[in-house]
């Protein structure tokens, strides 16, 4: 059951090809640079960038740790079709923490509550923790907002405001 497929390899290498290049350019590299820093030659770089080769996960890894993202971003990103999934994952490593989170799942004492699950409690589980996430950026968001506006953080209550 491969449910992440809704798209052809053309895409997929579309999608990476739009990644890498984005992620690059942000981090102010040309391609003979980054070629260098991969231990790549220029022309084998090129064609890896335009997602020639595919989804390669060593070298993206090697790729995510010179421009400072999430590799595993990046990989899920070009099967879901998402550049924003990768742009979104960049700063907060989430698709890496969710497969430590996975991992550390599986490594449980016994090691068979995954695989004792059905896929409809998994499915259930997932939702419910991400919809927990969701409501917590929902709550960093407000804070954020009240913080930014809080008059007492520009020196309001400060005596002695306006002795100089």
């Amino acid at each position: 059951m491969d449910v992440l497929q809704d798209q052809d390899a053309a895409a997929r290498r579309a999608t990476l090809r739009a990644i890498l290049k984005l992620f690059r350019k942000r981090s102010g590299l040309k391609s003979a640079e980054m070629a260098k820093l991969m231990g790549k030659g220029l022309r084998t770089y090129q064609r890896w960038e335009s997602g020639y080769y595919g989804v390669q996960v060593e070298p993206i890894r090697r790729f995510a740790e010179i421009v400072h993202v999430d590799p595993w971003g990046i990989i899920f990103a070009v099967e879901f079709g998402s550049v924003d999934f990768a742009v979104d994952t960049a700063g907060n490593n989430g698709a890496s923490l969710l497969l430590v989170a996975l991992r550390r799942l599986h490594r449980r004492p016994g090691g068979k509550a995954l695989r004792e699950l059905d896929p409809r409690s998994l499915m259930l589980t997932y939702t419910r923790g991400f919809d927990l996430l969701i409501q917590r950026a929902e709550e960093y968001a407000a804070d954020l907002e009240q913080w930014m506006f809080d008059e007492n953080l520009g020196g309001g209550d400060d005596p002695d405001d306006g002795k100089r």
